[in-house]
């Protein structure tokens, strides 16, 4: 048996949360899109068996009926092989949904309930499935649940979230522990609903894994963005994550010493850069440390520097004014009484220095007509 498992592609992404400009997330949607026609390419190249989909194929309350009809004429051009799905959080089953309300290709079947259901795939193979129903399910879909032990192999398809293993700061949905598997007896999960790609073990042996979205879709996810390929023809499974992502959004904390204009300064953040993605890469840079003395930094004209070799770039200035530059500040301006007044505030070890730090860097930015990129 061999199978192809992807999750949380997430078509119709907003990409909200990375507050950039319409047109580039425009350009990562349709880039989703491509990715799908990449995996199912991939299906075919490894002759699966199967493909599962772990849930969160869609965003449910955003996805336009053009997506919709996309995936029904992608999936069909695969048939004769199956396609089995597992709805999420966010593409969740109900009588309104798009997988009740839309007829799709034979050779996809749709779970459709929040208890594990089987299918039968070959001769040897149940694959039971779980169907979020709604966008915040609770309970353990796996508490009351037994595989039958006849021999076969039972594998779960779930977009759930494993309580043990991970620490990404997402919500708990269809929440289960790596002991309801066992006890269960399921011998493999194919999991959805974490971004970053991992393989869980239990007992010395894998018994779930989670291949993270094909693609990321906004800062801080830096895990594996996989498809896994699961191949098990004798008694253990092999299990390949295949990277598939071709977008990064990369982030970067720089200090700008010795550095003291701003070619240099863009220079160092490039070349601190050690990989780039293939197709497009998204760059957040946090200036941070002791601001230097000699750099005379222009944001704007940075961000122009930076934007020739990535699709977008936010620019957080952190930097603190040197020590040395504040006790120059002549005491009799508003801003040299601005500046020791803060210092000295500073000095008395106060209980969040971090705060006063940072009315100091935008108040001196603020005196200076200084730009201040930050969010």
């Amino acid at each position: 048996m061999k199978l192809l498992h992807f999750s949380d592609l997430h078509l119709d992404s907003p990409f909200s949360k990375s507050t950039m400009p319409p047109k580039i997330a425009q350009g990562c949607r349709l880039r989703l899109r491509r990715t799908l026609i990449k995996i199912l390419d991939l299906a075919v190249e490894h002759e699966v068996d199967a493909v599962t989909i772990g849930g969160d194929l869609f965003e449910g309350d955003r996805v336009s009926k053009d997506t919709i009809q996309f995936l029904r004429e992608s999936f069909a051009q695969l048939a004769p092989i199956p396609i089995l799905i597992a709805p999420g959080n966010h593409d969740y089953y109900n009588p309104v949904s798009p997988y009740a309300r839309f007829e799709w290709p034979e050779n996809v079947y749709i779970f459709s309930d929040y208890k594990p259901r089987p299918v039968t795939l070959m001769n040897d193979v149940l694959i039971w499935g779980v169907a979020n129903t709604l966008p915040n399910c609770r309970d353990n879909p796996l508490t009351e649940f037994r595989a039958h032990p006849d021999g076969m192999k039972h594998l779960l398809l779930l977009h759930g979230t494993e309580m043990g293993h991970f620490d990404e700061s997402r919500g708990e949905y269809a929440p289960f522990q790596v002991s309801d598997l066992e006890r269960a007896g399921i011998q493999m999960a194919l999991l959805g609903h974490f971004h970053g790609g991992r393989v869980i073990h239990h007992h010395d042996r894998a018994i779930a894994v989670y291949p993270g979205s094909p693609q990321p879709l906004d800062f801080g996810e830096t895990g594996q963005h996989t498809v896994v390929l699961l191949d098990w023809h004798d008694d253990e499974p092999r299990i390949t994550l295949i990277p598939v992502a071709t977008q990064a959004f990369i982030t970067l904390d720089f200090k700008p010493e010795p550095i003291s204009d701003t070619h240099s300064l863009a220079e160092g953040i490039i070349s601190a850069i050690p990989e780039k993605a293939p197709e497009a890469n998204f760059l957040r840079v946090h200036l941070i440390g002791e601001e230097p003395e000699s750099l005379n930094l222009e944001l704007g004209l940075l961000e122009a520097h930076l934007s020739q070799y990535f699709d977008w770039v936010v620019i957080r200035n952190r930097m603190r004014k040197a020590a040395s530059k504040l006790g120059q500040l002549d005491e009799k301006t508003v801003r040299g009484r601005f500046a020791q007044r803060l210092k000295k505030m500073l000095e008395e070890e106060p209980e969040d220095p971090a705060l006063i730090e940072m009315a100091l860097k935008y108040g001196l930015a603020a005196f200076e007509e200084e730009d201040i990129l930050d969010s």
